[in-house]
């Protein structure tokens, strides 16, 4: 498991072939998309996939509500 410094160092990074950010789970095509691409792991890096769910492509937060 990922601490939450290591997330936030890779949410940091940016997108890339292992990082996919989504502003909403409106988008499940897009989301669908990366975790095939995930399992794919074509470059064969051995780590995870991760969606960041809430975040816009430049890396901002998209400022969801949260529902408890």
């Amino acid at each position: 498991m990922l601490s939450n410094q290591e997330l936030e160092n890779i949410l940091n990074g940016g997108e890339s072939d292992r990082v996919e950010f989504t502003e909403s789970l409106g988008d499940l095509d897009k989301i669908r998309e990366a975790i095939c691409a995930f399992a794919n792991d074509l470059p064969n890096h051995g780590k995870p996939g991760l969606v960041f769910i809430g975040v816009k492509d430049d890396g901002n937060c998209a400022h969801l509500t949260i529902h408890l």
